[in-house]
């Protein structure tokens, strides 16, 4: 009895460091930081383990970990459930816009397009589509407004303007850059933002030579460490343009960093509201799926939600959701917003 206490109160304590860290920002970790890029249902499987035994062996303390389970698969695993508005006042039309790196030319482009198709967005955000400028994209995205900028792509119903392509701090010599133009809905401009924040792909990396002696880890950490601080870096470098504006603004594209990161929370800092946390149901997960499918072809699971759309309080999400596993390494994530009142003007 006292020993099964002792692990499930250990469990417990593992689920509450993990709460913890993530309310404090798990980029501040690199424990943390790097927890966060694995399936995060991991921490179930302890839960899964004690709750039998402990069932059997001393049924009052099965709780335990029946309340682990269920945290880790709650605020641990990021589910979100938004209800519907009761009722929304809006002072123009409703703006569906997708945020999509599309990793154009690397996969089969009909999913891509059925998705675009199905899904009938005002305004599209393309990262990784160097070559868009190929292929049924390019019939599909005929009779809109196209603006093509190294990886970046926006497409729109309405006139786009006041185009520009600006530099993001980068740990290397090859530089990064986010987009910024205006999309003008019924005379009313918005500033859209396209951003691409660094991928912590090749740090993660860096993880297995630790396999191949212990001496690895230290550089391994250091380079992961400076990976999130590129991010943070750019996210504060993209807040500083974010601060100049003065009316309504989206921000969308594939942040690399998840929603409890603290390369959000200097974009939310700034004014702005996560589109799948005001009206997402579920973990909406965008990034995973290939990752899986290499290791188990069977399972093609997303378990990080790591592309965001964010926007000032002019624009109010009435519903966020991600599409198709099939057509990119990650999946699109689209939202509806209606025009409230616009974004006051700083004086």
């Amino acid at each position: 009895m006292n020993l099964l206490l002792a692990i499930n109160a250990a469990y417990i304590v593992l689920i509450a460091a993990l709460t913890v860290l993530n309310w404090l920002g798990p980029d501040r970790f690199w424990m943390a930081a790097l927890n966060f890029y694995l399936p995060q249902l991991i921490w179930t499987l302890p839960g899964l383990l004690l709750t039998p035994i402990t069932f059997r062996y001393a049924r009052p303390l099965a709780l335990l970990p029946l309340a682990g389970i269920l945290w880790v698969l709650g605020p641990v695993m990021g589910w979100h459930w938004s209800w519907p508005p009761r009722s929304a006042v809006a002072s123009g039309p409703v703006l569906r816009v997708m945020t999509w790196n599309i990793k154009y030319g690397k996969g089969d482009l009909a999913p891509l397009v059925n998705e675009l198709r199905r899904s009938r967005p005002d305004i599209m955000l393309f990262q990784d589509a160097q070559k868009v400028g190929k292929g049924p994209l390019t019939d599909f995205l005929a009779g809109w407004q196209v603006v093509n900028l190294g990886q970046y792509v926006v497409a729109s119903r309405y006139p786009i303007s006041a185009v520009q392509l600006h530099e993001l701090p980068y740990q290397e010599e090859k530089g990064e850059s986010f987009l910024r133009c205006s999309v003008s809905v019924n005379s009313r401009n918005i500033s859209i933002y396209n951003v691409h924040f660094k991928t912590p792909r090749w740090s993660l990396k860096a993880f297995r030579e630790v396999q191949s002696g212990a001496w690895y880890l230290p550089p391994a950490i250091d380079f992961f460490e400076e990976n999130v601080m590129t991010r943070i870096l750019q996210a504060e470098r993209v807040a500083e343009f974010l601060g100049q504006e003065r009316g309504d603004c989206i921000v969308a594209g594939d942040f690399n960093s998840p929603d409890q990161s603290l390369v959000c929370e200097i974009i939310r800092s700034a004014g702005f509201a996560d589109a799948f946390t005001q009206s997402g149901r579920g973990y909406g997960y965008t990034y995973g799926h290939n990752v899986l499918q290499y290791r188990v072809p069977s399972i093609r699971a997303s378990w990080m939600r790591i592309d965001h759309i964010m926007t000032t309080s002019g624009l109010k999400a009435q519903r966020c959701w991600v599409g198709t596993r099939y057509a990119s390494d990650h999946r699109p994530v689209t939202a509806d917003f209606v025009l409230t009142n616009p974004r006051k003007t700083l004086q």
